[in-house]
C-alpha cells in the first residue's frame, strides 16, 4: 500500500476487474480522438490481459475518496519485448517496465503518481508506446526519459522505447 496525498496506490484485486476494464474502455476512446487509431486495438488490454497482470501481481490501482481513478503495470525484471531493440539501451542495470497505464474519465495526474510510485523501485524505468501517442509521447518527454529506439511487441508492430535511468531520479 502506497499514499500520495489523497490517492492510494495498491495492487489491484480481482473484484476490480470491471472497473480496470472501464477505464481502458475510456482510454481507447481518448486514443482514438488524439489520432491514435492504431494502439490498443481489438480489444487489448483485454480481460485475461488483465486479469494476468493481476495474477502476477503487477497490476496497481489508483484510488481515490471516489473510486479507482486509474490503472497500471509495473513489471520489475527483463521484458521479453526489450531484448532487440532498433537502437541501444543505455545501460544494462535492472528496469521495470511500466505498461498498459491509464486514467479514468476526469482523472488528472496518474502517470506522474505511476511514475513516483514506480521510482521507488530503485531501478531504471522503462516505457514504450506507439508513434501516434502524442499524449504519451508529450509526458514522457517532460519526464526526462531518454529515447533508445524501436522495439516490436507480441503482434510485430513497432513502438518508440525509452528509459529513465537511475541517475537521473
Amino acid at each position: 500500500m502506497d499514499i500520495l496525498g489523497m490517492y492510494k496506490i495498491r495492487q489491484t484485486e480481482i473484484a476490480d476487474l470491471d472497473s480496470v476494464m472501464a477505464i481502458f474502455d475510456y482510454a481507447r476512446t481518448r486514443m482514438r480522438e488524439s489520432g491514435n487509431a492504431t494502439q490498443w486495438v481489438n480489444g487489448y488490454p483485454s480481460r485475461e490481459v488483465a486479469l494476468g497482470d493481476i495474477r502476477k501481481g503487477n497490476s496497481y490501482v489508483i484510488d481515490s475518496e471516489n473510486g479507482i481513478i486509474g490503472v497500471f503495470t509495473f513489471v520489475v525484471g527483463d521484458e521479453p519485448n526489450y531484448s532487440v531493440i532498433e537502437g541501444c539501451w543505455p545501460d544494462n542495470n535492472p528496469y521495470g517496465t511500466i505498461h498498459r497505464i491509464a486514467a479514468a474519465p476526469g482523472a488528472r495526474g496518474i502517470a506522474d503518481l505511476a511514475l513516483g510510485f514506480c521510482k521507488r523501485a530503485g531501478v531504471n524505468i522503462r516505457i514504450d508506446t506507439h508513434a501516434d501517442n502524442s499524449p504519451m509521447l508529450g509526458w514522457i518527454a517532460k519526464r526526462g526519459f531518454s529515447y533508445c529506439g524501436i522495439i516490436y511487441v507480441e503482434d510485430g508492430t513497432p513502438r518508440k522505447a525509452f528509459q529513465l535511468s537511475c541517475g537521473m531520479l
